[in-house]
């Protein structure tokens, strides 16, 4: 393994430098890591690490000391904790603590990563919640793509270590920092490992709440890389566990970039969080850059709030379409419009994996590690992807007809039920229509009545659907019944009534009855509505 700051890192590195994220953060865990993922300052009276730009302690005023000098220092290096591991070497630190490699001493090849909080740390309640919150969560998850963890004790002066799988490899946002955007089937591959990792998760009550290409490691031959989950530092357990709630509502927890707009407003939040947050990921490694990045973590999370990320074929036109839709769907701001599993997602997901043959191949396969049965053949996950890639690419056409067809419809539906009502009063013969400047007033009248709304429409649709795939398909599902009804019901009844007077009143001229105008909108109001609500159901 490459020593800390070189192309290949192990997990440990970083896994303590990004633990316990939190915003509003403390100090020592906002900024100044260094190349090995270390903090460069350390108070020598009070051993808290600061940022590189800091030069004295603001606790007790010491001069500050290059953390490197006190690495090199470290009292534990060489001896062995509760006569099992011994200490060989520091290889990483961060604001809360620090990690070593370690070697168990009945079994000499076996190696190991110890996190070790910081002595100020080891006495502040929280801390050590979450601490132990970790090795729990991470314990309870069996799964593959979920870094191991073996034990949680204390050393004999009291500080608190947890021990883990030592893995070598690189962290998921090193890798896309240094290799920029990801194709497609690779990327794909890489978040079904982690959707694998966080059902596993789900199925125990556990939600990460922390996900981000920080909190990923790839291990093995990063051509075709193993993912590892690591970092259950703020991971929620089920309530029915009877664990103790390490936050409260209101209280904002996680990475601004990659949280869920219910977790930005301090929401209790559920397994739904952590689906956004990967599908957050997956946007991030395919387009090269975070869906949400402002520089400063309030305006980013206003941001998350308030605003849809750009549409992500916008920044890389190689993206396909359908894909696309599936990132918007899993990054929709309100939960219950995204997957509600992460199986769910993961489904979706499968067409893109062109680097396991052995999901597409055949209805026996199964997920590797996780014994859940595969997604579907190869000739079944076609026939899905080419379906949904029709209904993205015909949805913005159909919003903008079924739009038009039902302005029309209103506009001349109401310009009827006016004229007949004006036709009834006035007798309701043949012959009593409108004069010329009445009929150009409600002309013009309807159009002003109508301009309004269809501004505010369209730029409705504008702002807020057009760019994104997964609104665009949904508006044109909603408006597709409604106006389709509508016209239909209108031409049926009107066929009805020319039907009517053919063959049981044998003459024509009944069709400029008035009161066939008013039944005839009405029906294709009906209609129309009736056509909303029942498909309104459907969807939910």
């Amino acid at each position: 393994m490459r020593p800390p700051g070189g192309a290949l890192r192990s997990q440990a590195d970083l896994q303590l430098a990004h633990a316990s994220t939190t915003y509003p953060s403390s100090p020592e865990s906002l900024t100044g890591f260094t190349s090995s993922g270390s903090l460069a300052k350390v108070c020598p009276t009070c051993s808290v690490h600061y940022p590189a730009e800091f030069k004295v302690c603001p606790r007790d005023a010491s001069t500050l000391q290059d953390a490197e000098d006190d690495i090199l220092r470290d009292e534990y290096v060489g001896k062995t904790l509760n006569e099992t591991y011994t200490i060989v070497r520091v290889i990483g630190e961060g604001g809360m603590g620090r990690v070593y490699e370690a070697r168990h001493t009945r079994i000499g090849t076996k190696r190991f990563a110890i996190k070790m909080l910081h002595p100020e740390f080891a006495r502040q309640p929280q801390v050590l919640s979450r601490f132990h919150r970790e090795a729990e969560a991470a314990a309870t998850v069996q799964s593959p793509y979920v870094v191991d963890v073996f034990d949680v004790d204390r050393t004999q002066d009291g500080r608190p270590f947890l021990v883990s799988e030592f893995l070598d490899g690189k962290e998921f946002a090193e890798f896309l920092a240094e290799g920029g955007r990801m194709a497609v089937g690779p990327a794909v591959r890489v978040v079904r490992q982690i959707c694998n990792a966080l059902s596993a998760a789900h199925a125990r009550g556990v939600v990460h709440r922390d996900m981000k290409p920080e909190n990923v490691f790839l291990t093995g031959n990063l051509d075709m890389p193993i993912a590892k989950v690591i970092d259950f530092g703020i991971s929620k357990v089920d309530d029915n566990s009877g664990g103790t709630a390490l936050t409260k509502t209101g209280m904002i927890m996680g990475t601004p970039s990659y949280m869920a707009p219910e977790q930005a407003r301090g929401e209790r939040v559920d397994h739904r969080a952590d689906i956004y947050a990967v599908g957050a990921i997956l946007y991030c490694a395919l387009t090269g850059q975070r869906p949400f990045d402002r520089g400063d973590p309030t305006a980013t999370l206003t941001a998350v709030l308030t605003e849809d990320p750009p549409r992500p074929r916008s920044l890389e036109a190689s993206i396909p379409a359908e894909l696309e839709m599936v990132i918007q769907r899993a990054m929709a701001k309100a939960p219950h419009d995204r997957y509600q599993s992460m199986d769910d997602f993961d489904l979706d997901l499968a067409p893109y994996d062109t680097s396991q043959p052995e999901l597409l191949d055949g209805a026996a396969a199964s997920v590797p590690g996780t014994g859940r049965p595969s997604m579907s053949s190869r000739a079944g996950l076609t026939v899905v992807g080419r379906s949904k890639t029709q209904e993205v690419t015909m949805a913005r056409p159909l919003i903008v007809l079924l739009s038009v067809l039902g302005l029309f419809g209103v506009a001349s539906g109401v310009i009827t039920m006016v004229t007949a009502i004006v036709r009834l009063a006035r007798g309701g013969k043949a012959t009593d229509n409108l004069t010329s400047f009445e009929a150009v007033l409600l002309t013009l009248g309807i159009a002003f009545t109508l301009i309004t709304p269809t501004i505010l429409g369209v730029r409705y649709v504008s702002r807020s659907v057009w760019d994104n795939s997964m609104k665009s398909v949904a508006l044109a599902e909603r408006l597709r019944a409604p106006v389709m009804v509508a016209l239909c019901g209108y031409g049926f009844a009107s066929l009805l009534v020319r039907s009517v007077e053919a063959v049981v009143l044998r003459r024509a001229a009944g069709i400029a009855w008035p009161v066939w105008d008013l039944l005839l909108f009405l029906v294709a109001v009906g209609g129309g509505v009736g056509a909303y609500y029942v498909t309104r159901d459907e969807r939910r």
